[in-house]
């Protein structure tokens, strides 16, 4: 990266046990909070700050349980998550933010949104779960998957395929420096933590789903999908969805949404495609009704 980016790595407590780590850059006047998805951390933003942090104040988080920020036996819900990310909030003296989730963090940039919509200008979901609707059967077969997967696969190995699976273009450089970027963080937790999080994470999203309250975001929002995601829809139990289709109810259930599909690209489309992700952020931000 050139050396004109800098990004300065801080650490907070926002309560007696829990400190979060997170990377800020830029110095704009409008502040953009980013928030990674399952199991990731916030050098996944690196490929988007790199470039708004020339117009916006960027800070992107470790959520609680990964990468640099404390890692504990906490609920690892989308609640308690939102919770942590107004926490910090406060403790940064922040005011209107632009929020931007990926995955996991797009459901729980959409939980925050709806609890505190006075705090979110903007918000921007990048592959987000959450907008894809999960029955009672289904959360019991995910819940079953989850018991074998905690019997079959060692942390690295569900992380490395996961990260894999999240790619549409197999570039063996790239995905390799995230894998590793991302392995490198699971050290740092005793036994068994990494799993517990994933775990609770994992139910919380079927347990807090929020496609029923979607309506009540009045926010204006970004989706953006990659039109290749192997993610969302979870094929197995959706069979009939695509991408489009899930994109496009969330537009439909969002008054004040537009939807962004890009072409040769898979889950982590915010770096499979950063050019045209972060000119799409950054248009967006700037545009006014």
């Amino acid at each position: 990266m050139p050396l004109a980016y800098i990004i300065k790595l801080n650490k907070t407590f926002i309560t007696s046990d829990i400190e979060i780590a997170y990377n800020e850059s830029g110095k704009g006047k409008q502040t953009i909070l980013f928030i990674h998805g399952l199991g990731n951390h916030k050098g996944i933003w690196n490929y988007t700050t790199e470039n708004l942090s020339k117009k916006f104040r960027c800070i992107a988080i470790d959520l609680p349980g990964n990468g640099n920020s404390s890692h504990g036996n906490y609920p690892y819900s989308m609640f308690f998550y939102a919770e942590c990310i107004k926490k910090l909030i406060d403790v940064l003296q922040l005011e209107t933010i632009h929020l931007v989730g990926h995955s996991m963090g797009g459901h729980i940039a959409m939980v925050f949104a709806l609890r505190y919509p006075h705090l979110v200008s903007k918000l921007v979901l990048i592959a987000a779960s959450g907008l894809e609707y999960f029955s009672e059967l289904d959360k019991m077969m995910v819940n079953q998957s989850i018991q074998m997967g905690q019997f079959m696969y060692s942390n690295e190995f569900y992380l490395e395929n996961a990260i894999k699976q999240s790619f549409y273009r197999f570039d063996h450089k790239l995905i390799n420096k995230v894998i590793d970027e991302s392995k490198a963080f699971i050290p740092l937790q005793k036994t068994g933590n990494w799993q517990q999080m994933i775990t609770a994470s994992i139910n919380g999203m079927l347990s807090e789903q929020v496609q029923q309250f979607l309506p009540q975001i009045n926010q204006e929002t970004l989706i953006i999908f990659g039109e290749n995601d192997a993610m969302i829809p979870n094929l197995l139990l959706h069979p009939t969805e695509t991408v489009s289709s899930i994109a496009k109810k969330a537009e439909a259930l969002i008054e004040n949404s537009e939807v962004l599909l890009l072409k040769n690209a898979g889950h982590f489309v915010q770096i499979e495609k950063s050019d045209e992700v972060n000119a799409a952020i950054q248009a967006f931000i700037e545009k006014r009704i």
